[in-house]
């Protein structure tokens, strides 16, 4: 059994790869080999030692053994496995000759002699692997020793012929060395992390044939010596023969692959349609040619400014570690000799440095050779660690320069080049792709910050401060939600075209993210200029865009941060310009806020009421309190506008004011919406099935622009309306002017379908947004609300005309009209002179809960008193006060 690779190892046995590290592999292989020799030791010198010679007819002396054994372990057998050539050695041979005639002690110190000679004569012999073979050996020797006496006992000690039983029992022997397979393969194991099977089936194939073999073999000369002696000179010289001649059938073999490897690499070369794929063809082959753990190619630049490009293949790996990959010029380690074509390099006899080269890369020894072109070195070529114990030697040197120089050849063709300058331009794309946004091409944040810190490096020797804008467009997520992503795309590819326009050259423009742009501007005098800046990118967005055919006007909040000191970062001024930007927002849009200290706080509050917002309608947190609409001249109760209401659990009640505005940013206005209409329809039912006389009373329910933009917006509406049985006749959806004019084709076929069905529509504030009387006449509307500033008018005669004109307006279309806001009995008694004849305000009643609505109907409605012109009455205060 050879050392070098036992009889059961395999190309895997001992694989030098560089993730596993190689002295980690080598601890382990000894510690194996240590828990080996435990028992052992113990089995040799109490058991085996004291037992004689089977027979005494003839003797093997120990220097027999060491001279037997040294030739087994020293020149085994190699094997074409799957491309790889395993040694198998032959030492089961003399082992069976020494169960006959030699001390069992005899046995083992001439195999440790033996061994340990063949292993010193070899240029590689590796000691990890060394120490293994020789406990491996010596433990199931031991057991074969023990196995071969217990079936054979004493029997021919002195004489007699050989029969079955002693062939059977040499076989049983040779058995046990057939587990070495097993340990073999745990070795592996513990080397590599784990084994596959067809590995440890391999293992246990090679022990079979190997140590049947010589188990054979050396029966043959047992039995020679047994009955004539002078036979066993006939077996040496047919062995020698045999060897000799499966030595030079090898040789012939390995200089036909040679010739086929050579043609092969050069049809790769020549013949792949990417330089690339040949590359790794190449090296492929040569990994698989000299039966090596790795092979790496690497290019040299052929010029300034160009990188060097390296591709490495790996014994049991499917696919190439990397495929030209750049690498810069401090990792071209593998340089060794410039005046060397070729060289071999192993741990044993290499310089520090070309260590470090075996070192990184996880192998023990290598090939490597320079290719060198016409003018310049081209690059490196490399093969490291045959897979086997073996090592590389001439011949394996003499077909790898050869492979060099043809290697080099083609690669001085031009293909080189042009692959080479085509890598150089993909490098440059990607350095532009992560550093640039995808869909604007304008800088990403990123280069962004990397872009401010330069800034602030050179504001440190300039002294000129340093601006930073945060760009958020006003609703952009209702353009998705209405028009489709790729209207949504467009906008912002639309909007970083306006925002270079008018940005200066030194300035950088960037997209952080979703509808979040950036400028950076360098070298101002006073913030004035960067406010100047923030106005013209209003002014670039100002006019509308063209999206999905339709004419889209975009507004934008900024915030504005300016550099004060030299201690400020790019960090911190992206932090307080985006709180300048939420500020700006908060204080209602299109607007630009330049950041201030303690504007933290606020920021932080609203991100505070953002995050119970979310929670607050999982939480069930909100409710519904109803504002009566009466009849101006009877005061009858006719219908209620719906109210949310928010019961935070520790701030108390919440006013909408101070979450309507976040729900719709975030886009929980559109859950929150449904639970409202979902209440109010709810509550209307059952008041109307209390209070069955007279008119059925009606809610209205506010709606926001979100919920109009979604497509399933009419289905939704009436889902909740036929749930809740309520006619749709009582339901009235209220919009703004602004709200449905912004996308008005699209909004007046969602309207046309609800008020098919019965629901009515009114126009929430007019005159307060955008009015148009061409649109006003098309939409499908049935009430108009008058504002409560035009009703706060109506005190003073020169400014009630507008209230006035409203009025006609809505009479004149034959309209409802419902006035807000009534604080006193002097707007009531003008408005149904005006003929409006519906409202609502505090003269009347606060909003209230809907308890307080099922007493309003019992009692008739309002109190006649606040019908005339009385100032209001404290028991109504209180009433109403109660009600909330």
């Amino acid at each position: 059994m050879t050392i070098a690779s036992p009889p059961a190892l395999t190309p895997a046995a001992y694989p030098r790869l560089a993730s596993s590290p190689r002295v980690g592999s080598a601890l382990r292989l000894r510690l194996l080999a240590a828990i080996l020799l435990v028992p052992t030791i113990p089995l040799w010198i109490l058991t085996l030692l004291p037992l004689r010679p089977f027979t005494l007819l003839h003797s093997l002396p120990v220097w027999g053994l060491v001279v037997l054994f040294f030739i087994t372990e020293r020149w085994p057998v190699t094997i074409s496995v799957r491309r790889s050539t395993p040694s198998v050695g032959l030492s089961a041979a003399p082992l069976v000759l020494g169960l006959f005639f030699s001390d069992s002690w005899a046995i083992i110190v001439g195999f440790l002699i033996g061994a340990v000679l063949a292993a010193a004569s070899r240029r590689e012999m590796r000691q990890p692997e060394t120490t293994f073979g020789i406990a491996q050996f010596s433990f199931f020797a031991a057991l074969a020793v023990v196995t071969f006496r217990t079936l054979m006992g004493v029997q021919h000690a002195h004489g007699g012929e050989l029969d079955w039983s002693a062939y059977s029992s040499v076989y049983a022997a040779a058995g046990v060395l057939i587990l070495t397979s097993l340990t073999t393969s745990f070795a592996v194991a513990l080397h590599d992390g784990h084994v596959t099977k067809q590995l440890a089936l391999e293992n246990v194939a090679l022990a079979v044939a190997g140590i049947g073999a010589a188990a054979s073999y050396g029966m043959v000369a047992v039995d020679l010596i047994w009955a004539n002696p002078k036979g066993l000179f006939v077996v040496a010289v047919l062995g020698v023969v045999l060897l000799g001649g499966y030595r030079i059938l090898l040789a012939e073999r390995r200089e036909r692959r040679m010739a086929e490897f050579l043609r092969g690499a050069d049809q790769a070369l020549h013949h792949s349609p990417e330089l690339e794929s040949a590359i790794v063809a190449l090296i492929g082959r040569a990994r698989e040619m000299f039966d090596g753990q790795i092979a790496q190619l690497t290019i040299y630049p052929s010029s300034a400014g160009q990188k060097a490009y390296r591709t490495t293949v790996r014994a049991g790996d499917p696919a190439p570690i990397e495929v030209m990959a750049p690498i810069d010029l401090t990792e071209l380690d593998d340089i060794l000799e410039a005046d060397s074509d070729g060289v071999i390099i192993d741990q044993g006899s290499a310089s520090p440095r070309s260590r470090d080269v075996l070192n990184r890369r996880g192998v023990d020894h290598a090939m490597v050779a320079l290719l060198r072109g016409r003018t310049r070195l081209v690059g490196s070529l490399m093969v490291g660690s045959h897979v086997s114990a073996r090592s590389f030697d001439q011949r394996d040197l003499q077909l790898f320069q050869t492979l060099a120089i043809q290697t080099t050849s083609t690669l001085e063709n031009g293909r080189l080049e042009h692959s080479i300058t085509r890598l150089t331009e993909l490098q440059q794309q990607l350095s532009h792709q992560a550093f640039h946004d995808s869909l604007t091409d304008l800088a990403n944040r990123a280069l962004f910050s990397d872009r401010i810190e330069h800034a602030l490096l050179r504001r440190s020797r300039t002294n000129k401060p340093v601006a930073v804008l945060f760009i958020d467009l006003d609703d952009f997520k209702g353009i998705n939600d209405t028009l489709g992503h790729a209207a949504g795309d467009e906008l912002l590819v639309g909007v970083a075209e306006r925002l270079r326009s008018s940005l200066r050259r030194p300035d950088t423009a960037a997209r952080l993210g979703g509808d979040e742009f950036a400028v950076l501007i360098e070298d101002i005098d006073q913030v004035s200029e960067a406010e100047a800046v923030a106005e013209r990118v209003f002014l670039a967005l100002a006019a509308p865009f063209a999206l999905a055919g339709q004419s889209v006007t975009v507004r934008a909040s900024i915030g504005i941060a300016v550099s004060n000191d030299d201690n400020d970062t790019a960090g911190g001024l992206m932090s307080h310009a985006d709180v300048a930007m939420y500020a700006a927002k908060s204080a209602g849009k299109h607007q630009q806020i330049l950041f201030a200290p303690g504007m933290e706080a606020e920021i932080v509050a609203r991100h505070r009421l953002r995050a119970d917002l979310e929670r607050a309608v999982d939480a069930d947190e909100f409710g519904v309190h109803f504002q009566p609409i009466f009849d101006l001249s009877t005061g009858r109760l006719v219908g209620t506008e719906a109210l949310v209401r928010w019961r935070h659990p520790t701030r108390g009640m919440v006013a909408p004011d101070d979450f309507i505005r976040i729900a719709e940013e975030t886009g929980v206005i559109l859950e929150l919406g449904t639970q409202v209409l979902r209440m109010a329809c709810a509550e209307t039912v059952r008041w109307q099935v209390r209070h069955p006389l007279g008119q059925p009373l009606w809610v209205s329910v506010n709606i926001s622009a979100r919920q109009l933009a979604q497509p399933q917006f009419v289905s939704d509406v009436l889902a909740i309306v036929a749930r809740s049985c309520l006619p749709p006749s009582s339901l009235v959806l209220e919009l703004t002017e602004s709200m449905v004019l912004e996308n008005a084709e699209a909004s007046i076929v969602k309207l046309d379908a609800l008020k098919r069905v019965g629901i009515r529509i009114a126009i929430d504030d007019f005159g307060t947004g955008y009015s148009s009387l061409s649109y006003l006449r098309r939409l499908p509307v049935d009430i108009l609300k008058i504002a409560k500033p035009f009703v706060d008018d109506l005190d003073d005669s020169d400014q009630g005309d507008f209230a006035r004109a409203i009025v006609g307006i809505g009479n004149a279309l034959r309209l409802t009209m419902i006035a807000e806001g009534i604080e006193n009995s002097d707007q009531l008694v003008t408005l149904r002179e005006l003929g409006c004849h519906l409202g609502q305000g505090y003269h009347l009643s606060h909003p209230v809960i809907a308890d307080a609505i099922d007493r309003m109907l019992a009692t008739g409605g309002v109190d006649q008193e606040l019908l005339a012109l009385a100032p209001i009455g404290a028991h109504v205060l209180q009433f109403s006060r109660a009600a909330m």
